[in-house]
């Protein structure tokens, strides 16, 4: 049986700075690395949901950009939520995992829901948290760089992504009193603050999300060695001991 997956890419015109859009490009180059078809469908303010998908996908962007798609996003919030529940992996991004949240309230204490498909809540702060950042996570440690002006946090019982080893994470430019953490797994969906983008710097997290998707459809979630994979996987792992040692880890 041929194996085939379908890629929600939304609003990749708005929400797609610090290279999320490689997050996508990633998981499409991948699948076909190892025969798998992928069919990757950019949703656009307007556009119609298709009928089924297998991954969803959305990076982050600016606040004007965030605003720009949050009366779309909550027209299709419900249909999200559906698909989250029933195990499609979502990958969110920074600003994007913020509108996936439960509520984003700005810096005048205005609060706006989200579309509810993660365990969290942001508000928006004056000062931003730019710079590398290294997690530590179950799957060893992850690199990239991270662009965010929020304090995000999990609702009781989530699961962070991983611990910041540097850095700053959920917490934003905000002081804090212990280890702080960034991100959240939330079943086989994972958002995070990571741009580099994330997948390309950290594929095994891209090759998780992927057989989670092989596993909902009831294909074979095995993902075959490739040399080609190897090879970037070497790549990603320098550039992360790049990182680390810039960071003076």
């Amino acid at each position: 049986m041929t194996r085939s997956l379908t890629i929600l890419s939304l609003y990749p015109r708005q929400l797609g700075i610090n290279g999320d859009s490689g997050n996508v490009l990633a998981l499409a180059t991948r699948a076909g690395w190892r025969g798998i078809d992928v069919t990757v469908v950019d949703h656009n303010v307007g556009d119609t949901l298709p009928e089924s998908v297998d991954l969803i996908h959305i990076g982050s962007g600016p606040r004007t950009a965030q605003l720009a798609v949050v009366a779309d996003l909550a027209s299709i919030a419900p249909r999200l939520r559906e698909w989250k529940a029933q195990g499609v992996p979502v990958l969110a991004i920074a600003g994007g995992w913020q509108l996936l949240g439960s509520t984003v309230t700005d810096e005048n204490g205005e609060r706006m829901p989200g579309a509810g498909l993660f365990p969290s809540a942001s508000v928006l702060v004056a000062k931003r948290a730019v710079g590398e950042i290294v997690l530590s996570t179950e799957n060893g440690r992850v690199a990239g760089f991270e662009n965010h002006g929020a304090v995000t946090t999990l609702e009781p019982g989530a699961i962070p992504l991983g611990t910041v080893v540097a850095g700053f994470g959920n917490a934003g430019a905000a002081s804090s009193d212990g280890p702080e953490v960034d991100g959240v797994v939330d079943g086989a969906s994972i958002a995070t603050n990571l741009h580099g983008p994330f997948l390309p710097m950290n594929p095994e997290w891209a090759d998780r999300l992927l057989a989670a998707a092989l596993t909902l459809r009831g294909l074979d979630p095995t993902l075959a060695a490739d040399e080609r994979a190897a090879s970037v996987d070497l790549a990603a792992s320098n550039a992360r001991a790049a990182i680390a040692k810039r960071l003076g880890l």
